[in-house]
């Protein structure tokens, strides 16, 4: 009773704010938006913050979660639709999968569209890999996770560390990913009206804010219409009735090595949110997930 409460009081503030999305919000909208549901609906978790490290041309931080041993290294890209940042969602996110991997996690702060479009997030991401890496930290110990437009950037980063010939991360932990920038997922309209934060118009309006004038198809874009051979094993969380639901379907079909878990009835991101028994047992699963894929490398090295 008191788990169907707490979802009906979620989705009553995110039907709130879809129908502020819905309005075709600009950036600065969307972050003031951001920051007024955040405090209402993240997760609580007891962890310290480092001060910023300089990684390339932006920043990041140290995520690590109180009073446990940690093994493992995550590399965290936030979501946000590219334009987003909220640490009152996302560090508390981040520490509770440490909690539950075994994890301390590196949270990414790349810089954010429109001021900074795309490939700025893309380079930025991908300095973070090469930071742990040039660190000394063992590829197999480091898992690449992120949500929404963060799962898009975690694919995108395992893509060009195969095409360049670097180590690739043990495994990848995509919630959400939106990894199709022309929006063609047939849940892209199945869902509409029944995603409680996104309608189809408000996705489409988010695009041109990160990719203006690059082809939605290009593989940086859109991870789907890539080679996706080669990349690491993958955990996928989505719930049923997102949009997105099928950007997921779609990778997992094509990524022989993916896990794909599709959660009922569950909103966009929904391990994220306060007070919810899947999200709880979601971010159970993904910590069995690091655990499983690190182990190897955390053994090696004792």
């Amino acid at each position: 009773m008191r788990d169907a409460m707490r979802r009906f009081l979620l989705r009553r503030m995110l039907h709130v704010a879809r129908a502020a999305f819905a309005r075709h919000p600009t950036p600065a909208q969307m972050r003031r938006i951001t920051a007024c549901i955040a405090p209402l609906i993240a997760r609580r978790e007891s962890y310290t913050t480092s001060e910023p490290i300089a990684v390339g041309a932006c920043r990041a931080r140290w995520i690590e979660p109180s009073d446990i041993a940690t093994g493992s290294v995550i590399l965290y890209l936030h979501g946000g639709a590219f334009m987003v940042e909220s640490r009152a969602i996302h560090d508390p996110l981040l520490a509770a999968i440490g909690r539950a991997g075994g994890a301390r996690g590196l949270m990414v702060d790349y810089r954010l569209a429109p001021e900074n479009p795309f490939p700025a997030a893309v380079e930025d991401c991908y300095a973070a890999w090469n930071f742990l890496l040039s660190s000394g930290i063992d590829p197999g110990r480091i898992v690449i996770a992120g949500d929404s437009a963060g799962g898009n950037l975690a694919v995108v980063t395992a893509m060009r560390a195969r095409d360049e010939g670097m180590p690739q991360a043990a495994g990848l932990v995509l919630l959400s990913p939106v990894l199709d920038w022309t929006f063609s997922g047939a849940s892209i309209q199945r869902n509409n009206g029944l995603d409680p934060l996104f309608r189809a118009s408000s996705v489409n309006s988010f695009a041109p804010y990160y990719g203006a004038g690059v082809d939605p198809r290009d593989p940086r874009l859109s991870p789907l219409f890539g080679d996706l051979a080669g990349l690491p094993p993958a955990l996928l969380m989505v719930g049923s009735s997102e949009l997105l639901l099928d950007d997921s379907v779609r990778f997992a079909a094509r990524v022989p090595e993916s896990e794909l878990r599709i959660w009922h009835d569950m909103p966009h991101v929904f391990p994220a949110m306060r007070g919810l028994a899947a999200g709880d047992r979601a971010i159970s699963e993904m910590g069995e997930f690091i655990r499983e894929r690190t182990a190897a490398a955390i053994a090696g090295a004792s």
